[in-house]
C-alpha cells in the first residue's frame, strides 16, 4: 500500500510500505476513505518531535473497517468509522474516568517513536488497537468530511469550551482562529456562549470565524486587549480560550481576561516556558485551566451529536482536497498558511 512517510527534516514522501495485519485479537484494521493534514503533523516534520526516516505520518482518519481481531465486540467489516488521534487502552484507571489522554497506555497514530511506534492515518489503511475504544461509529447518512475532525480536532474544540465553565451571558474571545480555534468557536457557541470573539492576524481565518458566528478582531490592526475591553465595557472577557500554543498567545489570553474570570489553555506546548506573575493572578482571581492533551473519547459521542445536529459545521475548515500521492503538496500548502485544512483521499 502507499502511505506519506517522514524521509528528513521538512520533508515527506509517498511510499510503499507493508499493508497493517492484525497483531493483538482487539485490533483492527481500517482502510482510509479520507485523512486530514493536522498543524501537529507539522511538528514532527519539522523536527519538533522525532521521527525517523519511513515513519508513517498522520491521525486524522475516517474509513470503513477492514478486518477485526476475535475480541473486538462492536466493530465488524464495513463499519464506516472515524478513528481517535491519540490510542489508548480503554481500561485502566485513567481511562475509567474518562481521563483518557493521561492514559497508562497513551500512544499517538503517526507519531513515531513518541507515540509508539503506530502506522500514520495519511496511509490506506492503518491499524487500530483496542479498536473497542478507539474506534467511533459515523451516523449514517453523513459524509465523511463531517465526521473526520471528531477523532480530533473537532472534539478538542468542543472540550476546550466545555472546561471553561461558560455561562449564558458570557463573552468569550478565542486566541487564534485556525483549525483547532475555528472549533473552539462553535463549542463556545454550543455551550451557550452570549457572545464570541475571535482574535487572529489572518484575514482569511478570521472570516471563517465570522461564518460561525464571530466578531473577529485582528489583532495586527488593533490592541487585543483594548478591542476587548471596548466590547465588554471595559472588563474583559468571561472566558478566553487560548488555541495557538506560543507565550504571546497565552500572555496576552490573561490579560485580556476579565476579573474572576477563566482561562482555558488548549494551544499544545512542549518546552516552551513563560513568567508567570502569581500575584497578579491570585489578585484578579484568575481560574487557569490547562486542557492538556484532549481526551478525545471521553467528549467524542457529544461533538458527534452536535455535528449530526448542525450545531457545529466542520466543512468551511477545508480549503484543499488532494489525491493521497500530492501529499507533498499539502504539506508545503499548510506550511505557506495558504492551507487551512487540507483533506487527503487514497
Amino acid at each position: 500500500m502507499i502511505a506519506v512517510v517522514y524521509e528528513d527534516i521538512g520533508k515527506v514522501t509517498v511510499a510503499d510500505v507493508p499493508e497493517p495485519v492484525i497483531e493483538d485479537p482487539h485490533d483492527a484494521v481500517v482502510r482510509i476513505t479520507a485523512a486530514a493534514i493536522c498543524g501537529s503533523d507539522l511538528h514532527f516534520v519539522s523536527g519538533k518531535a522525532p521521527l525517523s526516516p519511513g515513519d508513517g505520518i498522520g491521525h486524522e482518519g475516517v474509513g470503513v473497517v477492514e478486518a477485526v481481531g476475535p475480541d473486538v465486540e462492536t466493530f465488524r467489516p464495513g463499519d464506516r468509522v472515524v478513528m481517535a488521534f491519540d490510542i489508548v487502552c480503554g481500561h485502566c484507571w485513567f481511562c475509567r474516568r474518562g481521563q483518557t489522554a493521561l492514559c497508562e497506555d497513551f500512544r499517538n497514530l503517526g507519531a513515531g517513536p513518541f507515540g509508539g511506534s503506530l502506522g500514520g492515518a495519511q496511509a490506506e489503511l492503518v491499524r487500530i488497537p483496542h479498536a473497542d475504544s478507539n474506534l467511533l461509529a459515523v451516523p449514517e447518512g453523513m459524509e465523511d468530511e463531517r465526521a473526520l475532525f471528531v477523532g480530533d480536532i473537532l472534539t478538542t474544540g468542543y472540550y476546550g469550551a466545555a472546561i471553561a465553565g461558560i455561562q449564558p451571558e458570557d463573552t468569550v474571545a478565542v486566541v487564534g482562529a485556525g483549525p483547532v480555534g475555528f472549533f473552539c468557536v462553535q463549542g463556545a457557541r454550543v455551550h451557550g456562549a452570549a457572545r464570541v470573539l475571535a482574535l487572529d492576524v489572518e484575514p482569511d481565518r478570521l472570516a471563517l470565524a465570522e461564518r460561525v458566528g464571530a466578531t473577529a478582531i485582528n489583532v495586527k490592526e488593533r490592541n487585543p486587549q483594548t478591542a476587548v475591553d471596548e466590547l465588554t465595557e471595559g472588563r474583559g472577557a468571561d472566558v478566553v480560550i487560548e488555541a495557538v500554543g506560543n507565550e504571546q498567545a497565552y500572555e496576552s489570553a490573561t490579560r485580556m481576561v476579565r476579573r474572576g474570570g477563566t482561562v482555558s489553555v488548549v494551544g499544545m506546548y512542549v518546552s516552551e516556558k513563560a513568567d508567570v506573575p502569581l500575584g497578579v493572578y491570585w489578585t484578579r482571581a484568575l481560574r487557569i485551566v490547562f486542557a492538556g492533551i484532549c481526551p478525545i473519547h471521553a467528549w467524542w459521542d457529544r461533538a458527534m451529536d452536535a455535528v449530526k445536529a448542525g450545531r457545529i459545521d466542520p466543512l468551511p475548515i477545508i480549503s484543499h482536497r488532494l489525491p493521497l500521492e500530492e501529499a507533498p503538496h499539502g504539506y508545503q500548502l499548510f506550511e505557506d498558511r495558504i492551507a487551512t485544512k487540507v483533506l487527503l483521499f487514497p
